[in-house]
C-alpha cells in the first residue's frame, strides 16, 4: 500500500469519526429539555420559555398546589435536597416547579403557594402553562399523569436534575427519600457546587 493510498484510508477514518461524533452529539442535544418551544407564565405573571434558563444546572418538578397528598411530600423533598446544598450553592441553583392544573394555578396561586410555605422565590419559579406544554414536558421528563374527574391529578412523582444544556442527570423517582446528600456530588460538574 502506497503513501497516498494510506493518507485516503486516515482521511476516511476521520471523517466517519467526525460524522459520527457530530450525530451522537446531535442526538444527544435532541433531548435536551430546552429544544421545548412552550412558553410558561410564571408566578410573577412573566411569560418565559424554558431555554430562559439555560447556562446552570436546575432542579426540575411538576407539582399542582391543591393537591394535599403527594406534592406536599415532592416540595419536601425539595427542601431536603436544598438544605444538603452549601447556602451559596443552593441559592444558585434553580428550583423549578411545573404546575399539572393549567386552569386553577393562576400566577397569584403559584405565588400565594409559595409564600405559605415559605419558599425564597429568588431562585424557586413556578410555572402554568397550557395543556399541551404540560403534556410535552412530562414526556421529556418520563412523568406519567392522568386527571381525575374530580380535577385532582394522579401522576409519577420525579425530582430531575437538569445540567447546563437542559440534559437530564439525575433523577429522584419517589417520595420522602433520605439520600438528600447526594445530590452534591451531581451538581460537582458546576464549578460553584463542588461535593463537600
Amino acid at each position: 500500500m502506497n503513501l497516498r493510498n494510506r493518507l485516503d484510508i486516515f482521511l476516511f477514518a476521520t471523517f466517519s469519526l467526525m460524522t459520527n461524533l457530530t450525530f451522537a452529539h446531535q442526538t444527544i442535544m435532541s433531548e435536551s429539555i430546552y429544544n421545548l418551544k412552550s412558553e410558561w407564565t410564571t408566578q410573577a405573571n412573566h411569560l418565559i420559555a424554558i431555554k430562559h434558563f439555560r447556562g446552570k444546572p436546575c432542579i426540575v418538578a411538576m407539582i399542582y398546589t391543591s393537591c394535599d397528598q403527594a406534592c406536599p411530600l415532592i416540595i419536601e423533598d425539595l427542601r431536603k435536597i436544598e438544605n444538603a446544598l452549601s447556602k451559596k450553592t443552593s441559592t444558585r441553583i434553580p428550583f423549578l416547579l411545573f404546575s399539572f392544573d393549567t386552569l386553577k394555578d393562576t400566577p397569584l396561586k403559584l405565588k400565594a403557594f409559595a409564600q405559605s410555605r415559605k419558599l425564597d422565590l429568588n431562585h424557586w419559579t413556578f410555572f402554568n402553562g397550557n395543556k399541551n406544554s404540560v403534556r410535552e414536558l412530562a414526556a421529556v421528563l418520563g412523568i406519567r399523569y392522568k386527571q381525575s374527574p374530580n380535577g385532582d391529578f394522579d401522576h409519577s412523582n420525579v425530582i430531575t436534575l437538569i445540567d447546563a444544556e437542559g440534559l437530564i442527570i439525575k433523577q429522584q423517582i419517589g417520595l420522602n427519600q433520605e439520600a438528600a446528600r447526594d445530590w452534591r456530588c451531581p451538581l460537582a460538574f458546576w464549578h460553584s457546587c463542588p461535593c463537600p
